[in-house]
């Protein structure tokens, strides 16, 4: 008796453990970042469920390994559960590897947003289109600075000295 007990409490461990996903905050950004086209898919869910009828072969797919063994020494019980756990991993994955893109994303629109403003201190465009630049930036979807955005892609830079009064001077001191 005391046997099934503990393979009771044993399954039942490895059923939470292996089952464990992303949470319901983490599943609604990933949804956002898949209607903005953001989603990064490392690893295709349908595919690490359909491995992970085989003893533990979708969790190493996925790269968890911890997983994996343990699904291993559990088989042949462990097909009752790994498949979805197999999926849920490969969404895991997905959902940090979207969230790094997106992040780095937003580094890139941030670093832009500071390139204009030295441009602005620099007194190399004027404050209205600095104004401009700034909320041409805030408006643009992060999606669009896959690629490489310069400041001169937003706002015409003059390198000549400023000759105009409506230029803000440089923080230089004489």
């Amino acid at each position: 008796m005391k046997f099934v007990s503990s393979l009771v409490s044993f399954v039942s461990i490895l059923t939470l453990v292996s089952c464990a996903s992303i949470n319901s905050t983490q599943k609604q950004e990933l949804n956002e970042w898949q209607a903005k086209n953001l989603q990064v898919e490392e690893k295709k869910p349908g595919l690490a469920a359909g491995l992970n009828v085989l003893p533990g072969i979708g969790d190493f797919y996925n790269g968890n390994v911890g997983y994996g063994i343990l699904n291993l020494l559990s088989w042949p019980l462990s097909v009752l559960w790994a498949p979805v756990g197999g999926a849920d991993g490969a969404r895991e994955v997905n959902y940090f590897a979207t969230k790094a893109h997106v992040e780095k994303l937003e580094v890139k629109k941030k670093k832009l947003k500071t390139d204009v403003e030295t441009h602005f201190v620099a007194g190399q465009i004027t404050k209205k289109e600095y104004l401009l630049a700034t909320k041409k930036i805030d408006n643009m979807e992060l999606i669009e600075f896959q690629k490489d955005v310069l400041v001169s892609d937003i706002v015409k830079i003059s390198l000549d000295e400023p000759e105009t009064t409506d230029r803000e001077p440089s923080s230089k001191s004489n």
